[in-house]
């Protein structure tokens, strides 16, 4: 399935984003950024116990160093590759969401 996140010109450099998407098996969260002129997104759930990554709707803790960082527990994770690089899940990923473009929007990838 493929969903409209946002028109590209609504999402700013180096800022996390959240987006609900209500789909047929039910509702899920993305979370995306725009880094180094490449859009990242993963499913807003930290492996360690299915949490949110926000702490509130579209707000994120962000380490010094760019990480993501679980508001639960610590688990921090890169964002580049979702790679949890300290805390209770270390070792573990975020989920990926694969993302395409045109000229005007960006989209989401459901599989």
């Amino acid at each position: 399935m493929i969903c409209e996140l946002a028109k590209l010109s609504d999402i700013n450099a180096s800022q996390w984003y959240e987006f609900s998407l209500q789909l047929d098996s039910g509702l899920v969260s993305i979370m995306l950024i725009h880094k180094d002129d490449k859009y990242t997104a993963f499913i807003n759930s930290c492996p360690h116990q299915s949490r949110r990554m926000d702490y509130a709707a579209g707000q994120f803790l962000i380490s010094e160093t760019g990480s993501i960082i679980c508001p639960a527990h610590g688990a921090e994770f890169d964002s580049d590759d979702g790679l949890c690089i300290n805390g209770p899940c270390r070792g573990q990923s975020l989920t990926p969401v694969q993302i395409k473009s045109n000229e005007e929007s960006l989209f989401a990838i459901i599989k």
